[in-house]
């Protein structure tokens, strides 16, 4: 078993094909050697032999690879060795370039780290940013297999393996057509909206859903008027700005709106959306994340450090080279 076996299967579970896989790895790499699907396929072939078990299986009529179950668990020890062993090179050889690979809503792509990738890319040219649209669930998944650095979701993971950092709170607004009573309101209530059809998010456990849900509940309100749901806030706006409905959504959906809406604050009449960033317990982070998670705001540095503090005495930083051992007597 040598670091290029396990390198090929991480890539791959991150990748869904040996193509890309192959492409990510030789890009990443500097260039240095030329990779091939071929290569890829025949490290994890080998890495298959040596455990025996399958790790890997084709979609049929597909070039899409599926990590089987064993694979999975594989993945989940392998990576602290993975890790690690980037670590080390980084430290060492200083390495620009790299990928970013990261996930958030589309809501927060769009609206909230717009100006954070634009300035990122201006400090770090050199390294390619893959930005994946996922909902919270997705995110913890992807999170856990390896198969990003990490994500800013909408709520704290049910995983007991990951980490959340909060990042942000921030209140739901009412939107609606233009001109609508609703949005002449001065002080509009939740007995108000529910007379109008909505259009809503899908349910989501500790979603924004599940708050607005809860706030008809209270105030028993016990069937508002729901004629369309979906996952995507975009979505939403466009059918409020045709008439077919209200919603309520994050003020992080309005920040770069461009329909013709209107939108009303409800401050905590209905509960607080919130953002944090979502990675796994003890995982390494290499500089071009931590240069991007440092751009999200101040309160990051302090978690940074703590994580590094908090890391296993075996994945911690490597000595400088001047920097002699100590020696046990």
């Amino acid at each position: 078993m040598n670091i290029k076996q396990i390198e090929a299967l991480v890539y791959v579970n991150q990748h869904g094909t040996f193509k890309r896989a192959a492409e990510a790895l030789y890009f990443e790499s500097s260039g240095e050697e030329y990779i091939t699907p071929e290569s890829i396929q025949y490290r994890i072939k080998q890495l298959e032999q040596e455990l025996g078990v399958t790790l890997y299986q084709k979609k049929q009529g597909s070039t899409q690879v599926r990590i089987t179950r064993e694979g999975q668990l594989f993945l989940k020890e392998a990576l602290e060795v993975y890790q690690r062993m980037n670590e080390w090179r980084e430290f060492f050889l200083e390495r620009p370039g790299g990928t970013l690979n990261m996930a958030s809503t589309q809501t927060v792509l769009i609206n909230r780290l717009h100006g954070t990738f634009q300035t990122y890319h201006e400090k770090y040219p050199s390294v390619t940013i893959r930005a994946h649209a996922s909902n919270a669930p997705q995110m913890e998944r992807m999170v856990s297999e390896g198969r990003i650095d990490f994500a800013i979701s909408t709520r704290p993971p049910t995983d007991p393996d990951l980490d959340y950092e909060l990042w942000m709170r921030t209140q739901l607004v009412l939107v609606t057509p233009r001109g609508h009573p609703c949005a002449k309101m001065k002080d509009v209530t939740l007995e108000d909206i529910a007379k109008y059809p909505l259009v809503l998010l899908d349910p989501e456990p500790h979603g924004d859903r599940e708050m607005i849900d809860e706030a008809f509940r209270r105030q028993k309100i016990k069937h508002p008027r729901i004629v369309f749901e979906t996952s995507n806030s975009e979505i939403l706006l466009s059918y409020v700005e045709s008439g077919m409905g209200l919603t309520m959504i994050s003020e992080t959906s309005l920040l770069r709106n461009l329909r013709k809406v209107d939108s009303v604050p409800l401050g905590d009449k209905i509960g607080r959306s919130e953002v944090g960033l979502l990675g796994r317990k003890g995982q390494y982070f290499p500089s071009r994340v931590k240069n991007f998670i440092r751009l999200l705001g101040p309160m990051f540095e302090d978690w940074l450090e703590k994580r590094e503090k908090e890391r296993p005495a075996k994945t911690q930083k490597p000595r400088g080279r001047h920097q002699k051992p100590r020696l046990a007597g």
